[in-house]
């Protein structure tokens, strides 16, 4: 079966896929988290061609992405670190939402672009099935 596609108003996404392993070789340390960005699909917009440095910039995009693995002490506290962290604490495995260009883009041993984001940029953890959906324009800038 194909994997759904996630569009926004940038382009559209391939979800990123998650074994349970981190063969990036990157290991986040206090506050950080580390992200598999959804990959920016080469696409085509009314028989024109999208030059590979858009589709570069529209991977640096990417709002959306599989939480990696965790820092020791990501959602340890609330934003002030006056009182220990509650509600849902974000795993390994999640599909998350971030605001745009957040974090250090790097690419991991296994090639992969990675992005590594302090835990207050996760906004929000998807819920739904990965499926064709869109992301309201604005909704984490």
């Amino acid at each position: 079966m194909q994997p759904k596609l996630i569009k926004t108003e940038l382009a559209e996404y391939a979800p990123a896929q998650y074994n349970g392993e981190n063969k990036s070789g990157i290991r986040p340390i206090g506050e950080k988290v580390l992200v598999l960005t959804d990959q920016a699909l080469s696409m085509t917009k009314g028989g024109i061609s999208i030059p590979h440095e858009v589709q570069e910039r529209q991977a640096l995009a990417a709002e959306t992405g599989i939480i990696i693995a965790l820092g020791d002490d990501a959602f340890a506290w609330n934003d002030d670190k006056t009182r220990p962290w509650s509600g849902y604490k974000p795993k390994p495995g999640d599909a998350v939402f971030m605001p745009r260009y957040s974090g250090t883009v790097f690419t991991g041993d296994d090639g992969q672009r990675y992005r590594l984001v302090g835990y207050e940029c996760i906004g929000a953890v998807r819920e739904f099935p990965v499926g064709s959906m869109t992301i309201p324009e604005g909704m984490l800038k």
